[in-house]
């Protein structure tokens, strides 16, 4: 009997390429989404801490209320700036989770069909090994007599 072999191969091997370009193309959008959070982070400790410095210091300026207040409304208007970018980041990375659980569905559907028909493969290999198995126990039982 000839080997084993699935005509889909290059498919289901074309099919997890794609896969991993896709999986690729969702953990850049992750690491996107984990440098807007820094960001985010990093403005709300600098918010934090300027009206901190403003709270523990023994005296203010007025130019130096100007530059706290300033940088306060700019604070607000990034942190809003920001919170945008997550959200529309946020919505691509689920399209792209979308894509990529698609992507892996087709592959494991071309793996299901490779698995019946290699269990098909075996059962006919067993069959064919049985059928040479009998015909051989008859040509000696047939030579001895």
């Amino acid at each position: 009997m000839k080997k084993f072999a699935f005509p889909l191969d290059r498919a289901m091997d074309w099919r997890g390429t794609q896969v991993r370009i896709e999986e690729m193309k969702l953990e850049v959008l992750y690491a996107e989404l984990r440098g807007i959070d820094g960001q985010i982070a990093a403005v709300v400790t600098a918010r934090d801490q300027s009206a901190q410095a403003l709270m523990t210091a023994a005296s203010v300026t007025g130019a130096e209320l100007g530059a706290i207040d300033a940088f306060a409304r700019f604070s607000v208007g990034e942190h809003a700036r920001l919170s945008y970018a997550r959200a529309d980041c946020s919505r691509r990375t689920d399209a792209q989770m979308q894509v990529v659980t698609a992507k892996r569905r087709d592959v494991r559907l071309l793996e299901r069909l490779k698995g019946q028909q290699l269990l098909k493969w075996n059962a006919e290999f067993s069959k064919e090994i049985d059928a040479q198995a009998e015909e051989s126990h008859i040509a000696k039982w047939c030579s001895r007599r």
